[in-house]
């Protein structure tokens, strides 16, 4: 089996936290621009399986996190590229609490991606949601 391993950059989209009471508990949903609390690291693709790691950088407990996957397609030649790209992209739900400092891993199974000649497919796992919990 031979994984790629992809390094990822946070991307600061603005956001805004929603926040409700349940149970004596506060949660937040935090929405984009603070996916740094979160974090994927050692990102692994191979054999139509991504895997990696979702780590909490946060002081709070953190569950539901939500990963876009995006395969996106580079074209061999970038200055006459094809009609249509078979890039995709799908989201992904890791379910479980992540203590603070801690971490879950991931799998997830790639749909089918076409085999081509005229270029090839990145990979990549970007956090784009998660919920805190606690106070």
């Amino acid at each position: 089996m031979k994984f790629r391993v992809i390094a990822l950059t946070a991307v600061a989209i603005l956001g805004s936290a929603t926040v409700c009471q349940t149970s004596g508990a506060t949660e937040a949903v935090i929405v984009p621009g603070r996916q740094a609390e979160v974090a994927v690291q050692d990102l692994r693709v191979g054999d139509g399986v991504v895997s990696g790691m979702v780590v909490n950088n946060s002081a709070r407990v953190v569950r539901d996190v939500k990963l876009l996957i995006h395969n996106a397609w580079l074209w061999k030649d970038e200055r006459h590229p094809g009609p249509v790209s078979p890039g995709n992209a799908e989201f992904y739900t890791v379910s479980g609490e992540i203590q603070p400092g801690g971490s879950l891993p991931f799998t997830y199974r790639l749909p089918p991606l076409p085999r081509r000649t005229d270029g090839h497919f990145v990979t990549s796992a970007n956090v784009v949601e998660f919920t805190q919990v606690g106070s």
